[in-house]
């Protein structure tokens, strides 16, 4: 209602209090006119207080229209900007749908550039400064050379003997292969017994030679010993082993790998320190690798080695002990070390000379692992008869080329 509207009608109701004033005292019977004017006004009052009345409820009215547009306008924009988050949802998702493989790849790159890079560090101050500038061999009229695993060979490409071939020409072949990057991984599973369904695989290294030439470590790891290149030998199988990881990841295949560590390599303080490093910003890999070591080096190890293991212990690694020659074991200490299997040779629990037992008896050995939570893993398996005389122990796992020979992981 406008202001001009609002003078006119208050403008009347004064003319109409004022006809009240000069009529009243003539139509109503004994009003004076000294009343009259108190009447006139109580008119006045009245028509004010209905045209405020009405005038308010006018407002209100126009007030609930405009609340109800700009709660229509509020809704549309509301589901204008809902629209517009899912079309921008759909085009990151189509982005990232992109550029995700690239994007992983490039990390996982970038990770296992660390890792040879330690790898690299480790070679170079385990080696001479000229000891990878030695004079190129020719290997294409050696011998071929055989893996042997577990007493028995992998493959032998010309059917020869390795022990035609002397220290020297090792040496050589491990150092080129080193620098060369011809150091292979083969897989060997680890089943679950009596279902003998794959569980785990443990990483094995060979040494490839220009030739074509294999030889396992049954051949290299005496010579590699003596020349310092078994810590080298070491990190790379550990970097293939992440690259493992990181393509079983890709494809969501749920596995872990058993990973063999030397002494030399546990007790190298500068390599543990950066593996810590690597680790602590891909805390994935954990779960995925295991460390193996033998016996006699966990037993023999110095304070310093001890201490490197737990701090891969406090990283969430699992252990497991291989390599065992007797069963004077401290199954709690090594729980508390954080070790979760125990592998033992098939006939190591088969032979019945009482003397190879030590404290724990054969039948008893499964029953003391449990009871710390540590599972059994008999290696070595070769044959029917084996398994059916270790199924009386109630092993955990089985291992040996009647369930699968080591073969050469794919790179791809």
């Amino acid at each position: 209602m406008s202001l001009i509207l609002h003078i006119i009608i208050i403008a009347s109701y004064f003319v109409l209090a004022s006809a009240v004033a000069l009529v009243a005292p003539r139509v109503v019977p004994g009003l004076s006119a000294d009343v009259a004017p108190l009447a006139a006004g109580m008119v006045f009052l009245a028509c004010a207080v209905a045209h405020l009345m009405f005038a308010q409820a006018d407002r209100n009215r126009r007030l609930m229209q405009e609340l109800t547009v700009v709660r229509r306008q509020t809704r549309e924009i509301a589901e204008d900007l809902l629209n517009t988050q899912t079309q921008a949802l759909q085009m990151r998702q189509t982005v990232d749908q992109a550029g995700r493989a690239g994007e992983q790849r490039v990390s996982e790159m970038v990770a296992e550039v660390k890792v040879l890079q330690g790898l690299i560090e480790v070679f170079s101050r385990k080696q001479e400064a000229n000891a990878l500038a030695a004079g190129e061999i020719q290997l294409a009229e050696r011998p071929k050379l055989v893996a042997v695993e577990g007493g028995k060979a992998v493959s032998a490409p010309s059917g020869e003997d390795f022990s035609n071939v002397d220290d020297p020409e090792v040496i050589d072949i491990v150092r080129e292969a080193l620098r060369l990057d011809r150091i292979d991984v083969y897989l060997q599973p680890i089943v679950s017994l009596p279902q003998r369904k794959s569980r785990y695989y443990e990483c094995y290294t060979r040494i490839r030679s220009e030739d074509g030439t294999v030889i396992g470590p049954g051949q290299y790891i005496g010579v590699a010993e003596r020349e310092g290149m078994v810590s080298a030998i070491d990190n790379m199988l550990l970097f293939r082993c992440v690259q493992l990881i990181r393509r079983t990841q890709k494809r969501n295949y749920d596995t872990a790998f058993f990973c063999n560590i030397s002494r030399e390599s546990l007790g190298d303080t500068a390599f543990i320190g950066d593996f810590v490093d690597f680790v602590s910003e891909n805390p994935d890999l954990a779960p995925k690798l295991f460390f193996e070591f033998g016996q006699n080096d966990i037993e023999t190890a110095p304070p310093a080695t001890i201490g490197n293991l737990a701090r891969l212990a406090d990283l969430g690694f699992r252990f497991s002990l291989d390599q065992v020659t007797h069963l004077n074991l401290d199954i709690h200490g090594l729980s508390a070390k954080n070790f979760r299997f125990v592998k033992v040779d098939a006939s190591f629990l088969l032979d019945r000379n009482d003397e190879l037992v030590g404290d724990i008896a054969r039948q008893d050995i499964k029953k003391m692992l449990d009871r710390d939570g540590l599972d059994l893993i008999v290696e070595k398996i070769e044959d029917e008869r084996q398994v059916v005389e270790l199924l009386d122990f109630e092993i955990d796992y089985g291992q040996g080329y009647l369930f699968g020979e080591p073969r050469l992981s794919r790179s791809d």
